[in-house]
């Protein structure tokens, strides 16, 4: 099984060189819950991804950081495979 963080490193690398995003490893320590990548792409659009191995879950934290950036009309995903992401930013 793969680890979130490969995960991470493979969904990074596929933003980065397929998707020309700009894509930033978040730092949570300063608001818990945070999602780990924060993604901007080349129309401007800014997405928030959390990455989750297929049988990860959201912590509490979690599913209330996300509601709340729904709530201000953000793009908040819970992705958990290369392949999300690719249907995500290949629309």
């Amino acid at each position: 099984m793969t680890t979130e963080r490969v995960l991470q490193r493979k969904i990074i690398d596929y933003l980065n060189k397929s998707c020309n995003s700009i894509v930033v490893k978040t730092d949570s320590t300063s608001t818990r819950g945070w999602p780990d990548l924060t993604v901007v792409s080349p129309t401007g659009e800014v997405h928030f991804i959390e990455v989750k191995t297929t049988t990860g879950k959201l912590s509490v934290h979690q599913q209330r950081i996300h509601q709340q950036l729904k709530e201000q009309n953000a793009n908040v995903h819970t992705i958990r495979s290369v392949e999300e992401v690719q249907r995500l930013f290949n629309k």
